[in-house]
């Protein structure tokens, strides 16, 4: 065999692989499904609801009276520094509102600093029953008792028993009274530190308190039991 009828052998080749072999296709989840977006959308309702709500609370706020100072039965509530006005949310009638306070008002119970002025609690007199005495007492008065606390009213012992002054233990003068003012404290004549007291009094107690003002005997005034 002649050299030009050689035949020439090329090497043999792998099949050419496609690079752009077909892969399979993910699944993609909807962005509408993402539970982290759910979540900023139902936070951000929340907060322009909850934005809405207080613009319109705020709206509905009302001026009502709040009690200034303690009150016992039978003050004045239109004098000089007993109220003063709020902005508050009643929701009810139930308290007095601005400028619907009556001219002659006056406290029916007993009521504390702080306290919204109660509708029921606003008459237009006092109780013809309660009479206003003050009193001199000794000992001062406990740390918690003040303005509209129910008080006893004790007599002690006159300092030199006479035979004219049989009394020789302290004896309960009056019940149920009411602190309607409580004073300053200061020194009596003989030398006795002494508290002044304003009390309501029964209209049946009036002539026993004042027999026992007028007495030798010193005044206490001991807490008593309102419900008693």
């Amino acid at each position: 065999m002649s050299d030009q009828e050689k035949l020439v052998v090329l090497p043999r080749r792998d099949p050419v692989r496609t690079t752009n072999a077909a892969r399979p296709v993910r699944g993609h989840r909807s962005t509408w499904r993402d539970p982290r977006l759910t979540g900023g959308l139902v936070l951000i309702g929340a907060s322009v609801a909850l934005g809405s709500w207080a613009v319109n609370a705020a709206a509905d706020t009302q001026q009502v009276y709040v009690l200034s100072r303690d009150v016992a039965p039978g003050q004045d509530l239109t004098a000089d520094g007993v109220l003063s006005l709020v902005d508050a949310h009643p929701g009810t009638d139930a308290y007095v509102r601005a400028g619907q306070l009556p001219e002659s008002a006056v406290a029916q119970r007993s009521l504390s600093a702080g306290e919204l002025l109660p509708t029921s609690a606003v008459g237009s007199e006092t109780s013809d029953d309660l009479r206003a005495v003050v009193l001199k007492v000794s000992s001062g008065l406990p740390a918690d008792t003040g303005v509209g606390d129910v008080v006893d009213l004790w007599a002690l012992p006159a300092a030199q028993v006479t035979a004219e002054d049989a009394r020789t233990q302290a004896e309960v003068v009056a019940e149920h009274l009411i602190v309607s003012t409580v004073g300053q404290t200061g020194e009596s004549l003989i030398g006795q530190n002494t508290t002044e007291v304003e009390v309501l009094v029964p209209a049946d107690s009036v002539a026993e308190v004042l027999t026992a003002v007028g007495g030798d005997g010193a005044l206490v005034l001991v807490p008593g039991n309102a419900g008693s």
